[in-house]
């Protein structure tokens, strides 16, 4: 097929070559990136779903192709341009016309999607795994109130649950708060979203690290809690570098097991209660310790007045519910339906565990023995207590492998995320890399159990501590999907959903999520510079990710002052024009100076970043919304290239608005110089189908393919599409 101009198609190239130095081959069945672009941070291995099912060498569409303007343009742009020109767009924008062929083609779906009974065994695991180590930290911290603390992020989850059903059934699409963002706001928020994820995955692995090695040791009191932890760490990252994952049945088997242990602690404690009555409840209300337990004499636990007990039992309780956001990373593996019911049932085991064994472990220690002895492994301890060493040994086994899974679905869930976000280049394109042994990314996998032992040691393996680092990246990445939520209602109100969450209580929810964070920052002030000190190392790659452009300008323009000062001075030409001359061929094949090296590969980075392509779909072809699009795309993606694509329907011949688009797309290629803006013609229903031919014949991925927020005809939802974004409104 004829090119729609020589740019654009010289740098599709790029990203094949790279992608057979990092896979392999390239198969003709797929081309780069389209498959792995659409897929979130999904923590289950079930096979994705495949958005590139035709081959290039196929033909599509019959193309026509023509000049969008008689005369070649001229580009008299900023100085910067001027400087260099070789680094922007020389060439007229294009028209191209494309006419589907008759060629008959699939497309492929999930096999095998997850039924309510997978989908909640995997985030179950995660929600009700949080109580084997927040339970003895809300008693400590709320005392005889530690019920009331659980009451509240009851409520609270209650009303987060119809906030994820509201924005998740407008855009059920994977990549939790990431997605939401990426659909409603810049994608530098988004990225931010994305970083509070990552470090929310890091402390959850670290946390349940330490305390299933907790639990461990109270069995074998022999085991070293730093050696054990970090070597559970290194084994689980050994386990994903040799490709194995979570598996739906293995999460149902472990979630059955769980909540069957859970329901044996809650009967036998309800009948220990019974035979022995409620007097250590009634001691733990009246404020009274059997005797001192700490080695200078003074009682172990000190009840504080009423709200500051709330107050500060809150913050801790809310630990208790983080994975409740697990199900909306992988919504699109699940069956129609069941996201609701999965976040129902969710709530219901919360509602059900949390108050009832916190009053339960109240009626069976009394709290200084809580606050000192058991304060790591208190339901263990409590199976003993109630039905005898037996009870303790499985309480103890059952929270070792809970705590454990999810350790693995940690690493499962970061390796996902990382790959998404480099795949829309908010992560360097480094962290794609995979090895040659078993096919993972391993840069990924090493950084992450990197960090995680780094914090485990700063922390000291500390379980109070890392609950803390827990609850501030949890909390904040709940706060930032309700303003993701909000936004949703201000900017996307147009999206169709089956549900609404009214604005009541997206207001409250918020103002109690702050509460929350309020108080695990008030307790303990230290952990903010934990948090920050992680976070900033995350910011600090996606930031070079957004602002690379302008670091490999700078580098550009200290080469060039080098050069000027180098003894081999380079021609007038080469210096003005900044062409691909004789001397830049020479310093890529390593016969150059070390400059001039430097020189030629910095240009090389620069076209490599710039050529991608991006498409914007442009239903009724409106001049405004094409050039919101156009400042989205200048804000966001690193590209000079955009192709603004209208489908006219396979009988479409509307000659007047054809002209209209045209006259309207030169317009803007001639506003923005910096930037070839193409027009796509294209006679076919748009539909999934057609952006999935479209996208194999462009060589463009579908998550560089744009939409504006439809509106409420649009018979389907955006997701519908394949993983095409929503941008303007």
């Amino acid at each position: 097929r004829e090119p729609a101009s020589d740019a654009p198609v010289a740098a599709n190239e790029a990203p094949r070559r790279h992608w057979q130095a990092r896979e392999g081959p390239l198969p003709a069945h797929r081309h780069p990136g389209t498959r792995e672009a659409v897929l979130s941070s999904s923590i289950m291995a079930s096979k994705p779903m495949n958005y590139d099912t035709f081959s290039r060498r196929d033909k599509l569409y019959q193309q026509k192709v023509r000049s969008l303007s008689p005369d070649q343009k001229k580009r008299d742009g900023s100085p910067s341009q001027k400087k260099f020109p070789s680094l922007y767009p020389q060439n007229s924008a294009k028209v191209l016309e494309l006419t589907q062929t008759d060629m008959k083609h699939e497309t492929q779906s999930i096999h095998h999607r997850l039924n309510e009974f997978v989908s909640t065994a995997i985030c179950g695991n995660d929600i009700l795994s949080s109580l084997l180590f927040v339970s003895a930290l809300t008693a400590v911290e709320a005392g005889i109130y530690a019920p009331i603390a659980q009451i509240m992020v009851v409520f609270t989850l209650w009303l987060y649950k119809g906030i994820y059903c509201e924005v998740l059934s407008a855009l059920p699409m994977n990549g939790g708060c990431f997605n939401v963002l990426l659909h409603t706001t810049s994608k530098g928020t988004a990225t931010i979203a994305a970083c509070f994820s990552i470090l929310s995955y890091v402390a959850t692995c670290v946390c349940s690290g330490t305390s299933a090695v907790y639990y461990l040791h109270e069995l074998f009191p022999s085991v070293d809690v730093i050696y054990f932890t970090v070597g559970l760490l290194t084994f689980f990252a050994i386990l994903n570098l040799m490709g194995i994952s979570e598996s739906g049945m293995v999460a149902l088997i472990i979630f059955s097991v769980h909540t069957l242990t859970l329901l044996l602690l809650v009967i036998f404690s309800i009948g220990h209660v019974i035979d022995h009555g409620f007097e250590v409840l009634v001691n733990n209300w009246n404020g009274y310790a059997p005797e001192p337990l700490t080695p200078d004499g003074t009682p172990g636990f000190v009840q504080r007045g009423l709200w500051p007990s709330i107050f500060y039992g809150y913050g801790t309780a809310m630990l208790g519910v983080s994975g409740f956001e697990s199900s909306s990373q992988f919504i699109e593996e699940q069956d129609e339906g069941v996201f609701p019911k999965t976040l129902n049932n969710m709530w219901l085991s919360i509602a059900f565990f949390n108050p009832l064994i916190m009053v339960l472990a109240l009626c069976v220690f009394p709290l200084p023995v809580i606050a000192t002895t058991h304060k790591s492994v208190l339901l263990s301890a409590m199976g003993r207590e109630v039905a005898g060493e037996w009870l303790h040994f499985v309480v103890s086994i059952d929270a070792f492998l809970v705590l454990a899974g999810a350790v693995l679905t940690a690493f499962v869930g970061v390796t996902g995320l990382v790959r998404r976000l480099a795949l829309e280049r908010c992560m360097p394109e480094w962290l794609l890399t995979t090895n040659s042994c078993r096919h993972t990314n391993h840069y990924i996998i090493l950084g992450f159990l990197a960090i995680c032992v780094s914090m485990f040691l700063i922390l000291n393996a500390q379980v109070e501590a890392l609950s803390e680092m827990y609850s501030v990246c949890f909390l904040s990445l709940l706060l930032m999907f309700a303003a993701g939520h909000m936004m949703m209602k201000i900017k996307r109100s147009q999206l169709p959903r089956e549900t609404i969450a009214p604005w009541w209580s997206v207001v409250l929810a918020s103002f109690l999520v702050v509460l929350a964070f309020v108080a695990v920052v008030r307790k303990n002030p230290g952990v903010v510079a934990v948090f920050a000190l992680y976070f900033s190392i995350t910011c600090v790659l996606a930031g070079a990710m957004f602002f690379r452009m302008s670091i490999l300008k700078l580098l550009l323009r200290g080469a060039r002052y080098l050069l000027k000062k180098c003894r081999r001075r380079p021609s007038r030409r080469y210096i003005s024009t900044d062409t691909l001359s004789d001397i830049d061929r020479e310093a890529l094949e390593g016969r150059g100076t070390c400059v001039e090296r430097l020189n030629a590969q910095i240009k090389t980075w620069i076209r490599s970043a710039n050529t991608a392509p991006v498409v914007f779909f442009t239903k009724k072809g409106s001049v405004v919304a094409m050039n919101k699009a156009v400042l989205y795309i200048r804000q966001n993606e690193d590209t000079n290239f955009i192709k603004m694509v209208h489908f006219a329907g396979v009988y479409d011949v509307n000659m007047e608005k054809k002209r209209s688009m045209e006259r309207d797309v030169h317009f803007l290629d001639r506003l923005y110089p910096k930037h070839c803006i193409d027009l796509v013609f294209v006679n076919d229903e748009f539909n999934r189908g057609a952006v999935e031919r479209l996208a194999t014949f462009l060589d463009i991925p579908v998550n560089r393919m744009f939409i504006g927020c439809p509106s409420k005809s649009f018979k389907k939802n955006v997701a519908s599409l394949g993983g095409v974004r929503v941008i303007t409104h």
